[in-house]
């Protein structure tokens, strides 16, 4: 099993550009952030077992991706995908561009003002929710947070630890 998913960053440095897109992801780190020979990307290592959210910004429009590793989506019989920028099979469990990347990119932002990287330790079932939640237009801070707390109440009170990473967030 893959203990880490690498995500390179392009990095301008002054020079014109090979790639078309900014690339910006959150989750939770595994190393130190390092350039890659070449010094055109920067390689961020992520924990492949927790949920990592990717926004793109291309030339004319953006979108985001919450995705997982591959282990995780074949207990769910899905498909690998790829994205540019990132190594590795992954699955996408949304994604989102126009009126939801803006959605996404603000609820990540609120959860993890919350809790910088516990956020990404959550079950499938909560960032599921959440995706549901900024489709329906119905992502609204308080709903958020209901969620955010229930989740992580129902997994105290089964006593479960999380499906994707040991540690349960504060």
């Amino acid at each position: 099993m893959r203990q880490k998913l690498l995500v390179f960053v392009p990095q301008e440095d002054g020079q014109p550009s090979l790639v078309s897109y900014s690339l910006y992801a959150y989750g939770v780190k595994k190393e130190k952030p390092v350039y890659t020979a070449d010094h055109r990307f920067l390689q961020l290592s992520f924990d492949a077992n927790c949920v990592v959210v990717l926004f793109y910004y291309f030339s004319g429009f953006e979108r985001a991706y919450v995705v997982t590793s591959l282990n995780q989506a074949k207990a769910l019989g899905k498909e690998k995908s790829f994205l540019p920028g990132v190594e590795g099979e992954l699955f996408v469990l949304f994604t989102a561009i126009g009126h939801e990347f803006r959605a996404l990119r603000r609820k990540v932002k609120l959860l993890t003002a919350y809790s910088e990287e516990g956020v990404f330790k959550l079950p499938l079932s909560f960032w599921f929710r959440l995706c549901a939640l900024i489709q329906g237009r119905k992502a609204h801070k308080s709903n958020i947070m209901h969620l955010l707390h229930t989740t992580k109440e129902d997994l105290d009170f089964y006593e479960r630890e999380n499906d994707l990473c040991k540690k349960i967030p504060v």
